[in-house]
C-alpha cells in the first residue's frame, strides 16, 4: 500500500485518466464532497459494496487524511476487484456525492478540471504582497508592492521596546496598504475561491483588515500555498500549484509517475 501521495498537474492528471478509462476490468467509482469525506459519510451503494471495508479504512489512513484536511475538496475513488485502487484529491471542491458501477467514470472529473475557474490568488510575507486574479490560465489582474519592516532589535532596555512598537506600527501600516490594494484590484470580481501563499500567521489580521476579503470568507480556500517570496513570478508559478491534484495509489494495479516525470 502507498500511502505517499503523487502530485499531478492538471494535464497530466487529464492524460492519467484517459489511460484508467480505457481499463476492461470493472470499477466501484464514488465522487464524495468535502463535508461526506470529513464526516466519512459514504452512500448506501458504497456500503452494499464488497469493497466497503477496505474503503473506508484506506479513507481513515493518517496519510490520506491529512492531505484531505489540506485541500479541502473531497476524493474522487476508482476501485477495482484486482487492479487499480486509487484515490484522487482533486484541486477544487466537489459538488455532489456520485457512486458509479462498471467502467470507471472519469468523465465528470475531466471536466471539472478543465472548466474554466475564476480565482483570487493572495501572496504576502512582512514587507512584500502580490496579488492577482486569474481567469483560467489568464492573469486579468495583478498588482505587487513592498513595504519596510524593521528586524527584530536586540540591544534590550527601553531601545528594544522603542523599536518593537515601530516595528508593530509598520505591520499595522503594511496590512492596511495591502487590504486596500486588494480592495482595489479584487472589487469588481467574483473569485470562485481566494488561495493564500506566503506567511501564514499574516492570513487572519489580513482578513481583520479587509473588508473584501471579510465579505468574501466562504471563498477562501482552507489550502494555504507554500511560497517563500511574495512577488510577481512567484504568483504565475503558484497557478500551477492551485491546480496540482493529489492521487494514492492503494492497489496492485500498474505503477504510475506524478509531475517529476514531466
Amino acid at each position: 500500500m502507498q500511502l505517499k501521495p503523487k502530485t499531478f498537474t492538471k494535464r497530466r492528471l487529464l492524460d492519467f485518466l484517459a489511460e484508467i478509462e480505457g481499463s476492461p476490468e470493472n470499477y466501484l467509482t464514488i465522487y464524495v464532497t468535502p463535508l461526506s469525506f470529513l464526516c466519512n459519510r459514504t452512500d448506501t451503494e458504497v456500503e452494499l459494496s464488497p469493497f466497503a471495508g477496505e474503503i473506508r479504512t484506506a479513507l481513515c489512513a493518517p496519510a490520506i487524511l491529512q492531505e484531505a484536511q489540506r485541500y479541502g475538496t473531497g476524493a474522487v475513488i476508482f476501485w477495482s476487484e484486482s487492479g487499480n485502487k486509487l484515490i484522487v484529491i482533486p484541486p477544487f471542491a466537489l459538488p455532489e456525492d456520485r457512486v458509479f458501477h462498471g467502467r470507471p467514470e472519469t468523465s465528470l472529473l475531466c471536466r471539472f478540471l478543465e472548466k474554466e475557474r475564476l480565482l483570487g490568488l493572495v501572496l504576502v510575507t512582512w514587507g512584500s504582497y502580490a496579488l492577482g486574479v486569474f481567469k483560467g490560465d489568464k492573469l486579468v489582474e495583478s498588482k505587487t508592492g513592498t513595504g519596510y519592516i524593521h528586524k527584530r532589535h536586540r540591544k534590550g532596555g527601553r531601545s528594544e521596546k522603542r523599536f518593537a512598537r515601530r516595528t508593530e506600527e509598520q505591520k499595522r501600516d503594511f496590512l492596511r496598504r495591502v487590504a486596500n490594494r486588494i480592495e482595489e484590484r479584487f472589487g469588481g470580481y467574483r473569485p470562485e475561491q481566494i488561495l493564500f501563499g506566503g506567511n501564514r500567521l499574516i492570513l487572519k489580521p489580513l482578513i481583520d483588515e479587509s473588508s473584501y476579503l471579510r465579505s468574501e470568507v466562504q471563498q477562501i480556500s482552507k489550502r494555504f500555498l507554500n511560497v517563500r517570496s511574495a512577488n510577481g513570478e512567484a504568483l504565475r508559478k503558484s497557478l500551477e500549484d492551485v491546480n496540482r491534484s493529489l492521487v494514492f495509489n492503494l492497489g496492485e494495479g500498474r505503477a504510475f509517475d506524478g509531475d517529476a516525470h514531466l
